[in-house]
């Protein structure tokens, strides 16, 4: 993306957090307030300017926090359970283009205790099919020292993501 195309910024005042609960979640406080304002700084020093009207920023800024690890397991199609409760010749090793083949299997996971940091162009044109363009992304992990989240080092991975950007700039 072309940062110097995008002036203003809007991130929200808490960070949201991903865990077990069907509701969205949000933290509060004085270490997310911390988190939130590393992020206004780096932002405010590579030229964009925070706006508290969401409607009149150019780019979004999405702070989560990722408290449960989620394991994610995508299979290719079909999926190895149809036809349970045969294995052989019902589907474990698939049928493609009349040869057969062992099915792919992709996992991914969110680690416990990280956080994803997402920047979206919200002048993108909007409609029931079109997504929000995710511009920059960054994940840090290992934020937790002896059970409690390290807010000095998650400050410094947030000034260390920036400082690995140097593309993310207004100037």
């Amino acid at each position: 993306a072309d940062f110097k195309q995008f002036s203003t910024y809007y991130i929200p005042d808490s960070v949201l957090v991903i865990g077990d609960k069907k509701d969205p979640e949000y933290w509060k406080g004085e270490a997310a307030e911390a988190i939130i304002n590393a992020y206004k700084e780096n932002l405010n020093s590579k030229g964009f300017t925070y706006t508290d009207n969401k409607d009149a920023a150019d780019l979004g800024i999405q702070v989560s926090y990722v408290q449960s690890t989620y394991y994610f397991t995508d299979y290719g199609q079909p999926e190895w359970w149809w036809g349970y409760p045969g294995y052989w010749g019902s589907g474990y090793w698939g049928n493609w283009g009349g040869g057969w083949y062992y099915p792919y299997a992709v996992n991914y996971s969110y680690s416990t205790n990280s956080f994803i940091t997402e920047i979206v162009n919200l002048d993108a044109p909007e409609g029931p099919k079109e997504k929000l363009p995710i511009l920059w992304t960054s994940y840090m992990t290992g934020l937790v020292y002896s059970s409690n989240m390290n807010k000095a080092l998650a400050v410094k991975g947030v000034n260390q993501a920036f400082t690995q950007s140097p593309y993310l700039t207004n100037k």
